[in-house]
């Protein structure tokens, strides 16, 4: 059973697709929070600034200290004030962000008071009753992964010896490929870097 090596086209259109991906994925990211509603890939949003879009998992403060729930008065009955304002899908595809609450204790900016996700916590002491959360800001700018290649590429000095079939045989059969060490002078298994000179591959 032979793989045929895809084409030159088929390649771009996987990056292409994997770029496009990367990007509709970013405003349901749900590891950090947003400082300013997201403007990138045509997203159309308001009301999610500060954090206040955030529908992540974190329940617990910058000091460690564990989230009360946003239904509970005790030990602090403030959470009155707060009650469940669900997104909006707006006319132009957008979304108005609500408040995130529910039956859970997990961090959010209901009121946009906060430069960033908050909450109630557990603790009785009035110092510690309201305190930020450890969520760390998203990106808002794209990474070029290219860029930093040829650039880590470059820093390292890398040859980026192809050495996969010298090392372990083809991945286009299922039969041992494998070069078999040269035990001479020239002790090891050598591979062609991108620029078609021969380089020594690493074990």
């Amino acid at each position: 059973f032979g793989f045929s090596r895809p084409s030159l086209f088929d390649a771009m259109k996987l990056q292409l697709m994997a770029m496009i991906a990367c990007v509709a994925a970013l405003p349901d990211d749900l590891s950090c929070y947003y400082e300013k509603d997201p403007t990138f890939a045509g997203s159309v949003e308001s009301g999610g600034g500060k954090g206040r879009s955030y529908r992540g998992l974190v329940s617990t403060t910058v000091s460690g200290r564990t989230c009360q729930k946003w239904t509970a008065t005790h030990p602090w009955k403030a959470t009155r004030k707060f009650r469940p304002r669900a997104d909006k899908k707006t006319k132009d595809g957008g979304v108005k962000w609500g408040n995130g609450l529910g039956n859970h204790n997990y961090c959010r900016n209901p009121d946009s008071s906060e430069s960033q996700p908050w909450c109630f916590t557990m603790d009785t002491q009035k110092d510690h009753m309201k305190e930020l959360c450890e969520i760390p800001k998203c990106p808002t700018k794209l990474r070029d992964f290219q860029k930093e290649h040829k650039e880590t590429t470059i820093k390292i000095k890398s040859t980026d010896c192809e050495c996969m079939d010298e090392l372990y045989g083809s991945s286009r059969t299922t039969k041992d490929t494998s070069v078999p060490t040269y035990t001479g002078l020239m002790q090891g298994k050598w591979g062609r870097g991108k620029d078609g000179k021969p380089c020594r591959c690493k074990h």
